[in-house]
């Protein structure tokens, strides 16, 4: 038998990892898609945007992780390839007492300060006390998050997609029954904050034995502390924070921001549009997780000139994935959100979709990739500063622009600094750090997927002006259908590689256990 390929392993490797999680993306999507409907007409508006904004307020937490967790993926990822077990073990058990202290410390500030977090807010005096417990619940699931990320992480690290997410998958079909059948049975928010609290706790169980399963050497021990390796994380997670900080703010920030100068039900419109692209570009943040160990093992190998090619493939794939939700959501966002979740959404989300739909194709679906290589580079400290400035900005922009334009004011500043920064700014330094032509790059993403999207974008508007208007759901999944159908029918001759082709047929082949012909 030949030896194989170190770089074909690697590429198949690769391709295998990213399958898996666009299958938990899919789960995720779905069930996210019907819980939400339900959640929304089981609670109403206001309850619906005390969710959403708990949420939004407790993840704020989460940069006191203070950028360990990247560095765990990082430097698990350069040690493997080593085989260098105990400097692992090190990196483990470090991170974790760190992280320990950590949420120790989120879970006490939740508990004891919870119950005054209403007052940064406009919420319903009637829901205060709900909103008060579930705060606390959310901030423990936080802080126990944060202290078993660290076994996510070194699952990360070792490339154990497939394993990870039968279980993520497993726990959010549960979770989701769970939130349902509480609503069915009258119970409220906290209810379903206890659910998602329990069921959070059974996958950070999972997750701690399915990382000793994959890291056999592994060892819990104080002996393996060491405050020299604590320095050097910190001094890759210290970049890594400013971006952790900032994408909490970029993220959360707008629903914040809406919560203190509008209301809480305006909350739930702003946010439910942006969940829903949010479950579409949900497959390329979470494609980026696997981007970053990749990155960093192909430059453990001395591989650097294929890392650009990483980036360009993998962010001409994600936007191509990403573009029929895009024409969809562009020609029939009203018509969607008015049969999902009725009129009242569809008059105060729908303005909503065309910026979010721009800073989404083209800052997220088009370029997080280019940010998940900087990262396993260990060249993201300017990307860092520039999150940092884009952070800053938009609580400028949200402070002067929210109380007068309201929730479109607020999302047409998050879009356009979004696309300013990391939908051009972010491309252009990883392409300064690998010395490659940046319009040649952005080239390489963008222009087979425009030259697909436009005309299917067309044929949707021409189809909804003249035939099918999306009166219902079976119009609304009928043109869905046709224009994916359109779009990846050509996607497949003009943005896949011939090589990447091959390498899925063989794969699929291989799934169905039959040798292709041409072996």
């Amino acid at each position: 038998m030949l030896p194989q390929d170190p770089e074909s392993s690697h590429a198949e490797r690769f391709f295998v990892n990213v399958v898996w999680t666009l299958l938990a993306v899919g789960a995720s999507f779905f069930t996210g898609f019907f819980l939400s409907r339900y959640i929304i007409k089981a609670l109403g508006e206001s309850r619906y945007g005390i969710w959403a904004l708990t949420f939004a307020f407790v993840e704020s937490f989460g940069l006191l992780d203070l950028g360990f967790r990247t560095a765990v993926v990082n430097f698990t990822s350069r040690l493997r390839v080593h085989r260098d077990w105990a400097g692992i073990n090190e990196v483990i058990n470090t991170s974790l007492l760190y992280f320990v202290i950590v949420g120790s410390a989120m879970a006490a500030v939740a508990v004891v300060f919870g119950g005054q977090a209403y007052r940064f807010f406009k919420i319903d005096p009637s829901y205060r006390n709900d909103f008060s417990l579930l705060i606390r619940l959310i901030g423990i699931n936080w802080a126990l998050g944060i202290i078993f990320s660290v076994f996510q992480a070194g699952l990360e690290a070792f490339q154990k997609f497939k394993i990870y997410y039968r279980i993520s998958v497993s726990m959010l079909l549960l979770r989701s029954t769970g939130c349902a059948l509480v609503l069915y049975f009258g119970h409220g928010l906290v209810a379903m904050g206890l659910v998602v609290l329990a069921t959070n706790v059974m996958l950070h169980g999972l997750t701690l034995i399915t990382f000793a399963r994959a890291h056999t050497h592994l060892r819990f021990s104080p002996a393996f502390v060491r405050f020299s390796r604590w320095k050097e994380m910190a001094h890759y997670g210290m970049h890594s924070f400013l971006a952790i900080i900032s994408m909490m703010w970029l993220g959360q920030g707008p629903a914040l921001m809406v919560g203190h100068f509008l209301s809480d039900a305006l909350v739930g419109f702003y946010t439910l549009p942006s969940r829903l692209f949010q479950y579409g570009v949900e497959m390329v943040t979470k494609i980026g997780f696997v981007t970053a160990p990749s990155t960093a093992e192909l430059v453990a190998h001395g591989r650097s000139k294929d890392v650009i090619r990483l980036g360009m493939y993998l962010n001409r794939y994600c936007f191509a994935l990403f573009v029929p939700f895009s024409i969809f959501l562009s020609v029939f966002g009203a018509e969607f959100i008015r049969a999902w979740v009725g009129e009242r959404f569809a008059m105060y989300s729908a303005p909503l979709l065309l910026p979010f739909m721009l800073s989404t194709s083209f800052a997220l679906a088009g370029q997080y990739n280019s940010s998940s290589i900087l990262f396993g580079m260990a060249k993201h400290d300017n990307y860092a500063r520039g999150l940092l400035i884009e952070s800053a900005l938009l609580l400028l922009g949200l402070f002067l622009v929210t109380p007068r334009y309201g929730i479109l004011g607020a999302a047409w500043v998050t879009a356009a600094l979004m696309i300013l920064n990391r939908g051009i700014l972010t491309p252009y330094m990883l392409c300064s750090n690998l010395n490659y032509p940046f319009l040649r790059y952005m080239k390489g993403i963008y222009l087979r997927a425009l030259l697909c999207a436009i005309p299917v974008a067309g044929i949707a508007v021409w189809i909804k002006l003249h035939w099918i208007p999306g009166r219902n759901w079976s119009e609304l999944f009928f043109m869905l259908g046709v224009i994916c159908c359109l779009f990846y029918g050509a996607a497949a001759v003009l943005c896949l590689e011939p090589h990447h082709l091959l390498l899925m047929r063989s794969w699929v082949v291989s799934r169905l256990r039959l040798r292709p012909a041409s072996a």
